[in-house]
């Protein structure tokens, strides 16, 4: 195999998504774990396939994988496909990545990681990680409380120093309130934006220091109303593109509420070891509402009821575990720090 080591010590790493926020938030987690107790380089990947490939099933890539020039042909124009040198290690996340991080394992003997239910023959892969609530049995399978993601105590302390001085304004009892919005994790039924409206708006009036961010899918209604209804001597309420500053929000938060329908949001919060606050809505899935149930049972996380309570847990490191395990089990015999 021809691979992109410049040193033999270091593992070579891709990370391999569709492009999607969510989907390249877990690969580079993941990734960057690794190279936390293994000495790695990290490139992300992106493959977009085009929009009618987009519709068929990863199941159905993987079958056409015999196919000259497959997947790759299913690639968007402007997409350009894998090339060599290949790396030691992909990491890939999402159902459209999936196809071609077993190529890469299939053809070249690229050690393969999926992250999230793959739609495909879990065979096709070295090691899937996947969270509980999805409910996926396989031999080769990794079960995690939630997403794997890039929140750690140094880069949530690091992004707090930065934030600080923008955000000294506020009061010294600080929330860090992380809003999404309808997908499919939650619908959210008619007056749950407005019950959220209501709650911070309480908190506002009782000197409650709110560190606000919405979210690719908060209703943009609900993110103008955010920004009118709270006090921006006390609230700093983020709607706009560019860099989220909400990992230093978490940094300087005390406590932290999150709407129910984001499994990232969640999991990325409970990596604080913060008191994390859920504010249900309605339409719940089945998988978000056992993840929620599993946040609770581990003492983690406690239904919102208008109140900013205290409790600790140690903190999240679902990433950090399984990169442990991803470098014991497919590279036995490289030292694993932290081990």
């Amino acid at each position: 195999m021809e691979t992109s080591r410049a040193d033999p010590g270091t593992l070579a790493i891709w990370t391999m998504t569709d492009g999607r926020a969510g989907n390249q938030a877990q690969a580079l987690g993941l990734a960057e774990a690794v190279a936390r107790c293994s000495p790695a380089t990290i490139v992300a990947q992106e493959v977009r396939p085009a929009r009618l490939a987009a519709w068929l099933p990863a199941r159905l890539w993987h079958l056409l994988g015999r196919l000259p020039g497959w997947p790759e042909t299913g690639l968007a124009r402007d997409c350009p496909p894998p090339a060599p040198p290949w790396p030691d290690l992909v990491i890939g996340a999402g159902r459209r990545a999936a196809p071609f991080v077993a190529a890469l394992g299939r053809r070249h003997g690229v050690r393969t990681v999926q992250i999230l239910d793959p739609q495909m023959d879990p065979a096709a892969f070295d090691l899937i990680v996947a969270p509980e609530h999805d409910r996926l049995r396989a031999p080769n399978a990794i079960s995690t409380l939630g997403a794997v993601g890039r929140i750690t105590p140094d880069t949530v302390e690091a992004a707090a120093a930065r934030l600080a001085p923008r955000l000294a304004y506020l009061p010294s009892r600080r929330v860090a309130v992380l809003v999404g919005g309808p997908g499919k994790a939650a619908r959210w039924a008619e007056g749950d934006a407005e019950r959220l409206l209501d709650a911070l708006a309480a908190l506002d009036a009782e000197g409650v220091g709110l560190m606000v961010t919405t979210s690719r899918r908060t209703d943009p209604a609900l993110a103008r109303a955010l920004s009118q209804r709270l006090d921006p001597a006390r609230a700093f309420v983020f709607t706009g593109s560019g860099e989220n500053p909400y990992p230093g929000m978490l940094g300087l938060a005390t406590a932290v509420i999150v709407t129910a329908d984001s499994v990232n949001m969640a999991s990325e919060a409970a990596s604080t070891g913060l008191p994390l606050h859920v504010f249900g809505v309605g339409g719940m899935s089945a998988k978000a509402s056992a993840f929620l149930d599993a946040l609770a049972a581990r003492g983690i996380a406690r239904d919102f009821d208008g109140a900013i309570g205290q409790w600790s847990y140690p903190p999240l490191a679902e990433a950090d575990r399984v990169a442990r395990q991803v470098v014991a089990r497919l590279f036995p015999g490289r030292p694993v720090a932290g081990a």
